[in-house]
């Protein structure tokens, strides 16, 4: 046999190997195939096959059950953006009780804020459900750096939020602020923004609707409303001037007060600084007290809290004797930012003649007269959000007068027969409110 014949056998014999492999090949295959369809399906295949069977056995059940799961989905969801949204979660990791970084949740427990019942998610996010649930996402992020990064990484955030004015006013724009303290802005917002999920307010904010909150809550229109206390127009400062509401307002709820109140100094630094760009702002010089401070002129005067048919409360003792006034502020005070004390009667004036015991003595009164009234005051916000609205009114009322003696840093001074009628109607239309709510009267000392 030739090397060609041997050559062809060997690859005849290959060949046939290789067709006898390849048929056992796709024997075995088959044969695994066969046995995988001959097994009993697994327990999610038989739980399918069992659901799809009652779906085709009972359509309306289980599109039901369906609609169900949603629906229960839906509303655990709901809870857990609540649970994870209330100022007492926040607390949790906000837990320093010294007013600063890190204790916002005692601060805001402090805070006028707290007792409106308006939390941490009502500021800290842009009104409507869009702005909530951003405001989640990066709550998320909030609680990753909680768990994972340092305490000083945690402080060193919240410092720069307490510290750099221009950071804060980009966390807490101005349409935080107005929804609530404004008619116009508050319809502004309204009109241009998804305010609820087919319906469902996520948040307190998202509800409000202007005036009927803001009349309800005692609140003025900041546009609008002339402020009790000091001439001043926010309309001008915001809408012309361009200021953020935290320029003056620097932690409105975080500062350990009760009410933000703003700081002369942080006005005379912005008119001081304005002036150097031009000199013929229309601010008042810092010496003008009675360009701003209306309602200490009232209180000389005698006018303040004059009502329909009422005569003017005499003015004050020294007002009438000419001693001071609105026009001569300096007489007592030698600057913007000084504050007599009772030994200041006696040098401007009265010299070696010794009546300190007058000033500490109206001082004292005042402050007993004041003291049930904050205790009142505070329990009747407590009960604020389960008023009618007659009682809510009637604490409208209350707060008008006791705001006399909270806006008096003169404590009696400027005129002490003022005070003792504000003091006076205040505890007696609080007293009315308190009786109503179930709530205990304080006495006074």
């Amino acid at each position: 046999m030739n090397f060609f014949a041997k050559l062809k056998e060997k690859l005849a014999e290959r060949y046939t190997n290789f067709k006898a492999s390849m048929q056992e090949r796709a024997d075995r295959k088959l044969a695994r195939k066969s046995n995988a369809e001959a097994k009993e399906p697994g327990r999610f295949k038989k739980w399918l096959l069992r659901v799809g069977a009652f779906a085709k056995r009972r359509p309306s059940a289980f599109a039901a059950i369906i609609v169900a799961i949603i629906v229960v989905f839906l509303f655990g969801t709901y809870e857990a953006l609540h649970l994870t949204s209330t100022p007492q979660f926040c607390g949790q990791c906000h837990v320093e009780t010294q007013t600063g970084p890190g204790a916002e949740f005692h601060t805001w427990q402090k805070n006028v804020h707290s007792f409106a019942e308006v939390g941490c998610i009502d500021c800290h996010g842009r009104p409507g459900f869009f702005g909530y649930m951003r405001a989640k996402i990066g709550g998320m992020y909030d609680l990753y750096g909680e768990i994972f990064h340092s305490k000083e990484h945690k402080m060193e955030i919240l410092t720069k939020g307490a510290t750099d004015l221009e950071y804060a006013k980009k966390l807490v724009p101005n349409d935080y602020c107005v929804i609530c303290h404004s008619d116009s802005e508050n319809q502004r917002i309204r009109g241009e923004t998804m305010m609820s999920f087919f319906g469902v307010e996520m948040r307190k904010v998202d509800g409000v609707k202007n005036p009927e909150f803001r009349q309800a809550n005692g609140l003025l229109d900041i546009y609008n409303d002339e402020m009790p206390n000091i001439s001043f127009s926010h309309d001008m400062h915001v809408n012309s001037v361009g200021l953020s509401c935290l320029d003056c307002h620097s932690g409105v709820a975080h500062g350990g007060e009760f009410k933000n109140k703003p700081k002369m100094e942080t006005c005379f630094a912005c008119h001081d600084e304005r002036r150097k760009e031009n000199a013929d702002i229309i601010a008042p010089a810092n010496e003008e007290c009675a360009s701003c401070h209306k309602s200490v002129v009232a209180l000389h005067d005698g006018t303040l809290l004059l009502e329909e048919g009422e005569e003017p409360t005499p003015p004050s003792m020294m007002v009438d004797m000419g001693v001071y006034g609105a026009e001569n502020c300096s007489s007592c005070h030698a600057d913007a930012f000084d504050k007599p004390t009772a030994a200041t009667c006696g040098t401007n004036c009265h010299g070696e003649m010794d009546y300190s015991f007058m000033f500490d003595e109206i001082r004292a009164n005042f402050d007993a007269v004041k003291k049930p009234l904050d205790i009142l005051n505070t329990e009747l916000y407590k009960a604020s959000n389960k008023m009618t609205a007659e009682q809510k009114a009637k604490f409208n009322e209350f707060k008008k007068y006791y705001d006399v003696l909270v806006n008096d840093n003169s404590k009696g001074i400027h005129n002490d027969i003022i005070y003792t009628k504000a003091g006076e109607k205040a505890m007696a239309v609080g007293s009315e409110l308190a009786n109503s709510l179930g709530i205990p009267v304080p006495a006074g000392e």
